[in-house]
């Protein structure tokens, strides 16, 4: 049975989806035009506001396309917070979100002002941090230590994130070691360092 990808519509929409994905990741949105992404995907440029409303609806689908999994499994992880569900999910972050799209998140937060910016705040940052506050509050609860969740939440979010941002010096100084072995072993060991210390399951 064919699927919605399938169809002639959902490979022209998956080509313009893979083209924003290549230019938005290498570039600063503002340098990125509606002809440029068309021109990549080898599409009509109308295609790009039929299947999206714009260029700035393109990026969000581009950045809902890495993260939504992500931020479901994050949810699904509240009130059942062990050593195996921190590590599947750690393991998941590193290999599915491109170490380009945390460097644009990131540098658009820190610099841009705007409309991209607001959504980001309130679509990703905002939701992700909310549930990373539940996370951290559900550790501290079952261990009952003395812990700022808000500190916690802060140590979880580095361990996922500096990874990710780290990573093309990681590569350029460990060009030979730095692969999904590693982050898989990177993810069972920061669960462990946090199961230890919280006492989890």
């Amino acid at each position: 049975m064919a699927t919605d990808d399938d169809t002639p519509d959902g490979q022209t929409r998956r080509a313009i989806l893979n083209a924003a994905r290549d230019l938005f990741l290498k570039n600063t949105y503002a340098n990125i035009s509606i002809r440029r992404i068309a021109d990549h995907a080898k599409v009509n440029s109308a295609m790009i506001a039929y299947y999206f409303g714009s260029k700035s609806g393109l990026f969000r689908e581009m950045i809902r396309s890495y993260l939504e999994s992500n931020i479901k499994r994050a949810n699904a992880s509240i009130g059942q917070v062990d050593q195996m569900t921190l590590q599947e999910f750690m393991r998941n972050f590193y290999r599915t979100v491109p170490t380009e799209l945390t460097h644009l998140v990131i540098r658009t937060m820190l610099f841009e002002r705007g409309e991209l910016r607001d959504w980001l705040l309130e679509n990703l940052m905002k939701p992700a941090f909310n549930t990373a506050t539940e996370i951290a509050k559900d550790i501290v609860d079952h261990s009952g230590q003395p812990i700022n969740p808000l500190v916690l939440r802060t140590a979880l979010q580095s361990l996922l994130v500096a990874p990710k941002l780290l990573q093309p010096i990681l590569m350029e100084l460990h060009p030979d070691e730095i692969d999904d072995t590693f982050f898989d072993q990177l993810a069972e060991l920061n669960a462990l360092l946090v199961a230890q210390t919280f006492d989890l399951e």
